[in-house]
């Protein structure tokens, strides 16, 4: 992803721009490095080519680390590029006249631009030039890429950055067994602090918008499959068809429009989810539910009707071929009517693929709302993935993957142990 991290958690502690001092002093931006880190490798082993250097993550500036990278893949003599970076860093040290283009140095990765630097550098300092070229020269003397096709494997042990996110390192993390996501980049917050607040929002949502489409739905569904008359089942399957095909941020829109609009309807508020000046924490949760239910009405109501669809579709078909097997026939025969074979046995078994679908809102809540949290300014967890995304917040992201794999296999567990209370011959073959 473009950016440095870094420079991102420099921004939102400091407020500065990136031409400030601040940003610009290697100690500061090296602690940083550290305390994220970012120094160590990202697993127990990494693959690489013979030629190139296995410790170039120990690099705290993005820029510099990237071009010592494509420098050795163009030249393949890393002895000779390090001691080369080494002569640059050492005339920086000593407070060189030119040393803006002596960092500049160090974030070329090409012999040609790195010499016409180097050359302005020698009009002002010619025993720094003198020293630099003959370093570059060495580097053209030696370059060899055949070390680029012979690939090595090297093993890091535990210090590297996966291990450390799993298991902590012993200080200030504790790892994700313990329940420790790591920071966030951007305010420095601890990650635990909030990301089960943003997702218990979106479960909120999502879970009574669900349970509206499921028992609105279900009915609709067995009815339409009882339904004979081949004109008057297109009449009733038409606006469900129509309605599933509209897209949610459409649907959002428009509810928007007409029930959020002081020149329509003003029924509801357009977004968040507390008033403007409310604090959530001064309050009980009844209170907070009772205080954001208006601002939830419009988004439960747009992944409601974007469920509803589909739901009520699929009960549909599976009910009608239902209705086509023998144990339907034999149920008529013995004088039961079809809205009685429809709610005694053929409900039964639409069950499992229903099942399957309910159980899907778990992993759903983390980028199933996105759209709907963007649109409404909500904030739940799908909007936070987002922000994260558009701010290179690494541990959130990772943090809220790992929170929907986790969510991802409950609901897989949820699903099998609901097949068994469903169907009584899924639980006697196991």
């Amino acid at each position: 992803m473009p950016g440095d991290p870094v420079d991102k958690i420099l921004i939102a502690r400091h407020g500065v721009s990136y031409n400030n001092t601040i940003l610009n002093s290697s100690e500061l931006r090296d602690q940083l490095y550290r305390e994220m880190g970012l120094h160590l490798p990202l697993f127990y082993f990494s693959f690489n080519a013979y030629s190139q250097c296995d410790t170039l993550n120990r690099i705290s500036n993005k820029a510099r680390r990237m071009a010592s990278e494509r420098m050795t893949h163009n030249y393949g003599c890393w002895p000779q590029i390090q001691s080369y970076h080494q002569e640059i860093k050492m005339a920086i040290d000593q407070d060189d006249p030119e040393i803006n283009n002596l960092k500049t140095l160090l974030e070329i990765p090409t012999y040609q631009e790195s010499a016409e630097v180097i050359e302005r550098i020698s009009q002002n300092s010619p025993n720094t030039g003198e020293r630099l070229k003959a370093k570059l020269d060495q580097i053209l003397k030696h370059k060899s890429t055949f070390g680029n096709f012979i690939p090595t494997i090297n093993f890091h042990g535990a210090g590297n950055q996966y291990h450390v996110w799993l298991f902590g390192n012993g200080k200030e993390r504790a790892g994700l067994v313990r329940g420790d996501f790591g920071y966030s980049l951007k305010t420095g917050q601890p990650i635990g602090d909030f990301i089960w607040k943003k997702l218990g929002f979106s479960l909120e949502l999502i879970l009574v918008s669900v349970v509206v489409a499921f028992v609105t739905a279900i009915p609709l569904g067995l009815r339409l499959s009882r339904i004979r008359s081949t004109k008057r089942k297109n009449i009733l399957t038409l606006p469900i068809y129509l309605l599933y095909s509209i897209p949610g941020y459409l649907i959002a829109t428009l509810l928007i429009f007409f029930f959020a609009n002081t020149n329509v309807v003003h029924w509801f508020p357009e977004s968040g989810l507390y008033p403007i000046g409310y604090r959530p924490a001064d309050h009980s949760y009844i209170n907070n539910l009772i205080t954001g239910l208006p601002y939830m009405i419009l988004p439960i109501s747009t992944y409601a009707l974007s469920s509803f669809a589909f739901v009520a579709k699929l009960t549909a078909n599976i009910s009608a071929e239902e209705l086509n097997y023998n144990y339907v026939r034999t149920a008529l025969s013995k004088g039961l009517s079809i809205k009685q074979v429809v709610r005694k046995h053929v409900f039964k078994n639409t069950w499992i693929p229903l099942i399957t679908i309910f159980t899907q809102i778990l992993p759903a809540a983390v980028g199933g709302t996105l759209i709907v949290e963007l649109i409404f300014n909500y904030p739940g967890i799908g909007k936070t993935a987002y922000d994260a995304v558009l701010n290179n917040n690494y541990p959130v992201i990772v943090a809220i993957f790992t929170i929907s794999g986790l969510l991802t296999l409950s609901s897989y567990l949820f699903a099998d142990v609901l097949y068994a209370f469903a169907d009584p011959k899924i639980k006697m073959q196991r």
